[in-house]
């Protein structure tokens, strides 16, 4: 039979894992706002992410081409910045140097959000 502090002790061992997972960050705070994502942005953005399979591309393609239909999209700094992987807004993110699990995330929140664009 353990004595009461050697159970109180083993109790507490075995607990802090699980305090450790319930007090690390939530993922989505690590993923950027993208709600004002310009159209540039966007579509540079989901260019790379079909170009590094993140994204389905049918899904991707049909938002692009209607982005694409804009002339200033293609020709912005905010389209340059996209396409090497860069979602720019209050916080930039770097969609390549995110770990591979928010890759995706990311460049599911972007395509959500660029069928928001008119």
């Amino acid at each position: 039979m353990l004595k009461p502090v050697m159970l109180t002790l083993a109790l507490g061992c075995a607990m802090q894992p699980a305090y450790a997972q319930m007090s690390a960050a939530p993922i989505p705070s690590a993923l950027p706002n993208v709600s004002a994502i310009s159209a540039g942005n966007a579509a540079g953005v989901l260019q790379y992410c079909v170009a590094k399979n993140l994204v389905s591309s049918t899904s991707a393609n049909a938002v692009l081409d209607g982005l694409n239909k804009k002339p200033e999209v293609t020709k912005s700094a905010d389209y340059t910045a996209g396409a090497s992987g860069q979602i720019l807004g209050s916080k930039s993110f770097s969609i390549g140097s995110a770990p591979s699990f928010l890759q995706s995330q990311a460049c599911d929140m972007v395509l959500k959000q660029a069928k928001t664009i008119p």
